[in-house]
């Protein structure tokens, strides 16, 4: 990895934090305590500790239903609708597919609209049955927990927890980490880097527009080890108390049991248990209860680690791509080698051309550019190629490093005419030639 910078906290106090290699390639400009990272999922944990903050002020609880403060409020299940709380939305278990939705961020919607659209969502589980991890689930805390607050979630998550903990390099990536040349004093801020072919080289960065409550803020490894500290140390630091004892216990206990998956590194296995708290992961290691939270973004990799009974904890901030120590090779799953009797479009690409809508994803339009075709997404107009594959079958690629082709079937009408296509389950129909 081009760098990192590490804050360690022991027996409750920051005993190390420092920058290593560094932060840009492209400038050789040294990693330091103080250089910002995006912190991609890792923003969770302060997403849940806003929400303790809200119910130390009594302004929510952890079980208050969301249409309680959000009357409009639905889902696709009405029970899941009726019921989900802050402590649902916080461990992943208020039915949403796994890792689905994300696309959010870039079509343009404001809140407001994608709050709505999410009634649309269809469940991949039961409500309560089994956590499916969703960034869905924690946009809509953040929408809750901004409801109970009175303020918009980025404001609300600085004046509860940055500023009482002094964290002045801390705040929403986009902001901090959007452009080469950083207003201010935030020159000091980490590239993102990946592979691109066989070099490793600068990025852009993948930057939350919406979902900042899911993994839209940015942070140091300095300002990190403030908070650690306030966690190893129950909720209090510098003598005063930010987050009482009982709200840090409540973020760190354990609701819904998960079968480690893809994401989970040793020690974590089968016989370590692995659980979510809200905004965080849980296991067991030699006797200790261990808090865990991980993040990956193109070009970024960070984690959060916390074990309670020791007042110890770690924050990791590398800048590149599913970066792991020890390294182990990544791969891009893709949708499969092409078939080998691939058959080329039935019909001249002007064909599929046009306006199609959906009530979850909204107005896309499907265009001619160059002798190719590619979709234009939401109000933002996102686009992304859109290849042959096979026969009337296509290949839909969103921009970004860690983008897998999708399989987007276009269907006809009785009359032969192109009616619309299916992206992930979801039908688009043809409103316009």
């Amino acid at each position: 990895m081009p760098g990192a910078a590490i804050a360690l906290v022991q027996d409750g106090r920051l005993t190390l934090v420092e920058g290593f290699g560094v932060r840009d390639l492209a400038t050789g400009a040294p990693t330091t305590a103080d250089t910002v990272f995006q912190l991609a999922s890792v923003s969770k944990t302060f997403t849940a500790a806003t929400v303790a903050a809200l119910v130390d002020r009594r302004k929510l609880d952890w079980e208050q239903p969301m249409v309680s403060l959000l009357p409009d409020f639905r889902l696709h299940d009405a029970y899941a609708g009726r019921w989900v709380n802050a402590r649902d939305l916080l461990t992943h278990r208020a039915g949403f597919p796994a890792f689905f939705g994300d696309l959010f961020d870039h079509l343009g919607y404001g809140d407001a609209d994608v709050l709505l659209r999410i009634r649309y969502v269809e469940p991949a589980t039961s409500f309560r049955d089994r956590p499916a991890y969703s960034n869905i689930g924690f946009f809509l805390a953040g929408e809750l927990a901004a409801k109970a607050g009175g303020q918009p979630f980025p404001e609300l998550t600085r004046s509860l927890i940055f500023e009482p903990l002094a964290m002045t390099r801390t705040g929403v990536a986009s902001t901090l980490v959007g452009s080469a040349a950083v207003p201010g004093s935030l020159t000091d801020v980490s590239r993102s880097h990946a592979l691109v072919g066989d070099r490793l080289q600068v990025v852009p960065p993948n930057l939350s527009a919406l979902f900042i409550a899911a993994g839209g803020f940015a942070s140091s490894a300095n300002d990190l080890g403030r908070f650690l500290t306030l966690l190893a140390r129950g909720g209090e630091i510098d003598g005063r108390r930010v987050l009482s004892e009982t709200a840090v216990k409540a973020m760190f206990e354990p609701v819904i049991a998960e079968e480690p998956g893809f994401a989970e590194f040793p020690p974590i296995d089968a016989d370590s248990g692995f659980d979510y708290a809200p905004g965080w992961g849980v296991y067991h290691y030699n006797g200790l209860k261990v808090l865990e939270k991980g993040g990956a973004l193109d070009g970024v990799r960070t984690l959060l680690l916390v074990v309670p009974q020791k007042r110890f904890a770690v924050a990791i901030l590398a800048n590149r791509n599913l970066t792991a120590a020890p390294a182990r090779p990544t791969c891009n799953p893709g949708s499969g080698p092409r078939p080998a009797d691939a058959k080329p479009p039935s019909r001249p690409l002007a064909a599929y051309t046009g306006t199609y809508i959906n009530d979850l994803w909204g107005t896309w339009t499907v265009a001619e550019h160059n002798g190719s075709l590619e979709v234009l997404a939401g109000p933002a107009r996102y686009r992304a190629p859109l290849t042959p594959w096979n026969g009337d079958t296509f290949h839909l690629l969103w921009p970004g490093v860690l983008s897998a082709p999708v399989q987007v079937p276009f269907a006809s009408d009785s009359a032969g005419r192109v009616s619309g296509f299916d992206y992930l389950g979801y039908g688009f129909r043809r409103v316009a030639p």
